[in-house]
């Protein structure tokens, strides 16, 4: 009996050492870029994923190196050359071995047979942190319960000293995404020591320092974030997020410096030009023209952009200044009947407002004939129309 239960360890010991050579040149060929073939050796090992580390090796060799992928449960691979890069190949068409794999149903499968195997969770959160990134709500599950299963499970290999830089973030996004951002404090502040140079868990504890009232702590991360990011969309977003702060600080010469910044790293961009004009106008900083001409071209036959325009304008009680503005606009585009429309029509919505009626009934009739060029007869800016000139042959 004793013999038997020597070979009986002797066996089991071998699997589970003969697992460590395997996965190394399984990481070998990852680092060579030949993915379907590490896969496939895996694949070999394990057909029937009943080991967990293999099983933990194949779901994040999927995750991370699939060329295209079907609501991560089917996954195209493909071995590439030392030149080729995947994240310049995904999404691209041609021929691709398919790996049918669904990891939430075997690391469920293989929890169940290993609950102290902590590694099958911390996997199954990844898993559904990345169904969150790239799917959203357009998957089976809802996008809170996508939210809620990584984080449940990222948390549990938390607690079992079982994390790194990204699921860590990923703790703290979820807890910034459901407004506790107290919470997400501490995880964002792990995920920086274990990656320093990852900008977002800089610019996302920025944003859970920001809605716990610690500013200037804020303006630090998200300065951190500015100088790490390289993309010009995240760069520029980092540093409209310093300008926000620095105006909600009533520091508005430094708030004015980082919305000219975001400007410049990132130029034409809504959420950036706004602000800017708003501040620029509201301390009057002489650049307040060129940047209202700015904000009309980034879609000037948008009715969004006009109303921004008077309620910048208006606040500050400067209409008149800005009905000036639009009607030197109108030989800018004469020969584009739907901008000239709205640049007639909400300047005369001003001179209405501002006790000019004879000027605006003119300017309303103008509008009137050229959005007629652009909409049918039934479209709502004629009953717009119709109104302001009714209510004006009133007075």
């Amino acid at each position: 009996m004793k013999q038997i239960f020597t070979i009986i360890i002797l066996a089991i010991g071998s699997t589970v050492f003969s697992q460590i050579p395997l996965l190394e040149a399984s990481e070998k060929l990852i680092k060579e870029k030949k993915y379907e073939t590490a896969f496939n050796k895996l694949n070999e090992a394990d057909p029937n994923n009943d080991d967990p580390d293999i099983l933990v090796a194949k779901t994040d060799l999927l995750l991370k190196y699939f060329v295209t992928s079907i609501m991560h449960k089917m996954f195209a691979l493909k071995d590439l050359e030392a030149h080729e890069d995947i994240y310049e190949i995904r999404g691209s068409e041609g021929s691709f071995a398919i790996v049918v794999f669904d990891p939430d149903s075997l690391l469920n499968r293989l929890i169940k047979k290993y609950p102290s195997k902590y590694e099958l969770q911390k996997t199954l959160g990844y898993y559904f942190h990345e169904i969150h990134l790239k799917y959203g709500t357009n998957c089976a599950l809802s996008d809170e319960e996508v939210m809620t299963a990584f984080l449940s499970n990222y948390l549990t290999a938390y607690d079992h000293g079982l994390y790194d830089y990204w699921s860590t973030y990923g703790i703290g996004y979820a807890y910034i995404s459901t407004g506790k951002y107290k919470e997400a404090i501490p995880f964002f502040e792990k995920s920086i020591e274990l990656k320093g140079d990852y900008p977002s868990s800089h610019y996302n504890l920025a944003i859970a320092y920001l809605y716990n009232d610690r500013r200037e702590i804020a303006i630090a991360s998200a300065k951190v974030a500015l100088e790490l990011y390289q993309e010009s969309t995240t760069k520029s977003d980092a540093a409209r997020v310093i300008a926000v702060i620095y105006e909600e600080l009533l520091n508005n010469e430094k708030a004015l410096e980082f919305y000219k910044r975001a400007n410049e790293i990132d130029p034409k961009n809504y959420y950036t030009l706004k602000p800017l004009l708003a501040l620029s106008l509201k301390m009057n900083s002489g650049s307040h023209k060129e940047l209202t001409d700015s904000f009309l071209h980034l879609a000037p036959t948008n009715p969004t952009i006009y109303q921004d325009l008077m309620e910048m304008y208006y606040q500050l009680e400067k209409e008149k200044e800005l009905a000036e503005f639009l009607g030197k606009k109108e030989k800018e585009f004469l020969k584009e009947p739907k901008v000239l429309a709205n640049l007639y029509f909400y300047g005369a919505i001003i001179q209405k407002e501002t006790n000019q009626p004879e000027v605006a009934k003119l300017g309303f009739e103008k509008a009137r004939k050229e959005f007629g060029k652009v909409f049918d007869s039934t479209h709502d800016v004629f009953k717009a129309i119709d109104s302001y000139t009714s209510e004006l042959s009133k007075n």
